[in-house]
């Protein structure tokens, strides 16, 4: 999408915004893990071929609870798609489940945005 939502034009003659979009998009989600001893780095991926939403980050952490066994500490960003009745549905299912946020904007403390 155009990254200009507003113009000013002349009154009566409506602006044209000329963009490109083909519309081709991979979305992905990650976690780096670390085991309780620091002896151990794992990456978990998933691929979409659309936007991702809390549905589909909630059945990324479902799928990562099976893989890891213990409490999981995770520690994500305040983005948008973090929120939701499925993120908080999880949360309530699972107890071991611990979410973290980072400050607002802060991507230099987020070792998973290299990925």
């Amino acid at each position: 999408m155009p990254t200009v939502r507003r113009t000013w034009a002349p009154r009566g003659q409506t602006p044209v915004i000329r963009h490109w979009d083909r519309r081709d998009r991979l979305s992905a989600i990650s976690a780096i893990t670390v085991s309780p001893r620091r002896q151990h780095v794992g990456l978990y991926l998933h691929l979409y071929p659309d936007n991702l939403t809390n549905v589909e980050v909630a059945t990324f952490l479902r799928d990562l609870l099976r893989h890891m066994r213990g409490h999981l500490i995770l520690i994500w960003d305040r983005g948008p798609i973090h929120h939701g009745r499925a993120i908080t549905d999880l949360c309530r299912r699972h107890p071991r489940l611990h979410l973290v946020e980072l400050p607002s904007y802060a991507p230099e403390l987020n070792p998973d945005e290299g990925v």
